[in-house]
């Protein structure tokens, strides 16, 4: 076979490399809880990729209500368990979760995040990232946004 060939035959499968993999992706659309208005966004709830789930960064659903962040990381916690119980998943599965507090709460984050892992019930305790950050929707109340990553086993 000749260099050219050899070049040819690995570009076609790069790109069908490529295109396997990008037809792999299953998007889940926002549910209501983080789009009341059911605006068109340029975002997805969550995205599949392969057994993996990685989900967007979520707000509490009564954040007007919840004003500390416990309350906060409680509710958007409760929202994420239903998307997960939605995709056949649990917090067992959860991988990976960031966290983005708009003020250094670590206290009422540690106190709301430690009823859904590294309990009795679900002792599961996925590896965390926690940022300090300005969040976007902290003019409407929003003291604590979380994403994460869940993977559903083989």
């Amino acid at each position: 076979m000749t260099f050219g060939r050899h070049l040819a035959t690995l570009a076609m499968t790069m790109l069908f490399s490529v295109t396997a993999s990008a037809q792999a992706i299953k998007q889940i659309p926002l549910p209501p809880s983080q789009n009341p208005t059911g605006a068109d966004l340029p975002v997805s709830g969550a995205a599949w990729a392969g057994n993996t789930l990685y989900v967007s960064g979520w707000l509490d659903p009564d954040m007007k209500a919840d004003t500390d962040t416990k309350s906060q990381t409680v509710g958007i916690l409760k929202d994420m368990q239903k998307l997960l119980e939605s995709q056949n998943l649990t917090m067992g599965n959860v991988a990976m979760v960031r966290v983005y507090l708009g003020k250094p709460d670590f206290a009422g984050l540690t106190a709301g995040y430690t009823q859904f892992f590294g309990t009795k019930d679900q002792p599961n305790k996925p590896a965390r990232t926690t940022l300090q950050v300005v969040l976007p929707a902290a003019s409407r109340g929003a003291l604590v946004e979380i994403d994460m990553v869940a993977v559903r086993p083989n």
